[in-house]
């Protein structure tokens, strides 16, 4: 026995959408393809452009009834199949259908190469009829991860925009204190510098107006930034905006630490002997 397996190739443009098909199986030159959908209705899924010049059209269909079970409210399901041809071949398709418990409609097409196959004709059938199912439950499969990712970012984002947000505002604080404690030491500087040549020691409330009155004091007023509109931003901008981020902050720590550690230094200098 002669038997080829094919990878029939996805629907050309302008066929029915939602339709799923199965690798096509060849056998003494006969060839058939599954064809599954769980939208079109069954005889215009039978009908379609691609299955036209077939022999045989093999259908089935399962769909969902408006009766439910009288226990447990179970939903009832409506069976049928046509034959179109091919003895039983239409039962062994919707057999599928029920222990796949797939929802839909399915035909496998058979185009007959003028041998008799035998029992080995409803394999063919069965198995088309698993691939087109098997097909199309993997798209459904793979559009689930893709929602599933959407609505996972969707969710990162908008934890990530928050978190920036309260950033922005952690890092205004210790910019503003950095200048503030660097505005400290320079005020501290040149009061120092002062006394030297007058001979006095500067007080603390001459060093707090020196600091008050200094140019990079009066910055800490005017260097509050518009709020950045991060809700419109994408994930991976976002992600990087939160790296730089904590570049910024562990930048701005070090200039505090610094200008403490200066500060100290200073007052040391400062103390009489």
């Amino acid at each position: 026995m002669s038997q080829k397996r094919k990878r029939t190739p996805d629907l050309p443009p302008g066929s029915t959408e939602d339709v799923y098909v199965s690798d096509a199986i060849e056998d003494r030159q006969s060839k058939f393809v599954g064809y599954f959908s769980p939208t079109l209705p069954a005889k215009e899924l039978q009908n379609i452009a691609e299955i036209r010049s077939a022999s045989h059209k093999i259908l089935a269909w399962r769909k969902e009834g408006r009766q439910r079970s009288l226990t447990g409210n179970i939903a009832q399901y409506e069976v049928g199949n046509d034959d179109d041809g091919e003895k039983y071949g239409g039962k062994k398709v919707q057999q599928v259908l029920e222990q796949m418990r797939a929802t839909g409609a399915c035909v496998v097409a058979r185009w007959y190469g003028g041998v008799m196959l035998g029992p080995a004709r409803f394999a063919h059938m069965e198995e088309c009829a698993k691939g087109a199912i098997n097909r199309w439950r993997e798209h459904e499969a793979e559009e689930g991860r893709k929602k599933r990712k959407v609505e996972e970012d969707d969710v990162q984002r908008g934890k990530l925009a928050k978190a920036l947000a309260d950033r922005d505002g952690s890092i205004e604080v210790l910019r503003a204190l950095a200048l503030e404690k660097e505005t400290k030491v320079k005020s501290t500087l040149v009061a120092g510098m002062a006394s030297l040549e007058s001979g006095e020691t500067p007080s603390s409330s001459e060093q707090t107006q020196a600091v008050q009155s200094s140019p990079a004091a009066a910055a800490l007023v005017s260097s509050q930034r518009p709020a950045v509109d991060y809700a419109t931003m994408s994930l991976d901008r976002l992600r990087a905006l939160d790296k730089a981020r904590d570049a910024t902050i562990a930048f701005l720590l070090k200039r505090i630490s610094k200008a403490e550690a200066d500060l100290a230094a200073l007052g040391e200098a400062q103390k009489p002997p």
